[in-house]
């Protein structure tokens, strides 16, 4: 028995492939390599050409998959990863980028993904070390800095 897709999954899929499919006609416009170095459009010819074989995988399953799917998650850990990422952004500028990243991740893994709390001080400490750490200080990039100067 083939189960019909979901007619909001199906849109949601057209859509990303549509948007995906504007840029890879938008990169066509710009250039693309120049000696050995990419130009304006080569990620987002890339970003167009992933997005819209993603959204073809994803159409392709819709259709074919003949098993019921399992239930669906409730929506509260999805409400809780918006509202963190939005908190992070806002935060970015107030505290600064590393206690922003920090506090981000410590919500995703303690409330998201119910990590004990000990692994997730450890990990988001040890994630927001190493992008402090490569964007900072070996890339030079000019991270948003707050009142403790970090």
């Amino acid at each position: 028995m083939l189960i019909r897709p979901a007619p909001g999954e199906v849109v949601l899929a057209l859509l990303f492939a549509i948007l995906g499919i504007l840029w890879i006609v938008a990169a066509a416009r710009m250039p693309l390599w120049a000696g050995f170095v990419p130009q304006s459009g080569f990620m987002p010819l890339w970003y167009g050409i992933t997005l819209t074989a993603l959204a073809a995988a994803i159409l392709a399953n819709l259709f074919l998959n003949r098993v019921p799917g399992k239930a669906e998650e409730p929506i509260g850990k999805a409400l809780i990863v918006i509202a963190a990422l939005a908190a992070a952004v806002v935060g970015l500028d107030l505290i600064g980028f590393a206690p922003s990243i920090f506090l981000l991740l410590l919500v995703l893994f303690t409330a998201v993904e119910r990590l004990p709390i000990v692994r997730s001080l450890v990990v988001a400490t040890t994630v927001t070390a190493v992008l402090f750490l490569i964007f900072r200080t070996w890339l030079r990039v000019a991270l948003p800095v707050g009142p403790l100067g970090i």
